[in-house]
């Protein structure tokens, strides 16, 4: 007899599974364009920056009060390369934020453009054109660095 009743509640319950599993249709929900790149952390490396291509002492980026997917230098860059990291320490498989083409421009023309997010691959920088006071705005959101030259 109890083996009758725990058949039954077993057969019972696998067909209010099957019954409630697959009526409705689902929507699917496509993204599209980039997931914004949550990280507490964004540093800048290269011989344009403080930090020169010192690994382990990049230099860290502010993020932004009212944004926190955003982060900011404000300060001078040389003539010369750089790229952005969301870890220091080591170049191996270390997220790489850098430019779509290698050797984008950093100017005193202000520029926005998209950037890339990558482990590994070519060897993509910016290229610091003039001296001088820039500020750098990284929005991890839209994946876009804007540039403005500040003076010298």
């Amino acid at each position: 007899m109890k083996t009758h009743k725990f058949t039954a509640i077993v057969a019972i319950m696998l067909m209010g599974l099957f019954m409630a599993s697959c009526d409705e249709e689902k929507d699917i929900i496509v993204i599209d364009g980039n997931i914004p790149i949550k990280t507490s952390t964004l540093y800048i490396v290269g011989d344009a920056t403080p930090a020169l291509w010192d690994v382990n002492n990049m230099y860290p980026l502010e993020m932004s009060e009212e944004d926190h997917l955003v982060f900011i230098y404000d300060g001078n860059l040389s003539q010369g390369e750089l790229k952005a990291y969301l870890t220091q320490g080591s170049w191996d498989q270390a997220p790489c934020v850098r430019p779509m083409t290698a050797g984008s421009p950093i100017s005193k023309a202000d520029n926005t453009e998209q950037f890339q997010l990558y482990t590994g691959g070519e060897d993509l920088k910016w290229s610091v054109k003039d001296s001088g006071h820039y500020r750098l705005v990284f929005d991890l959101r839209n994946w876009t660095l804007s540039t403005t030259f500040l003076g010298y």
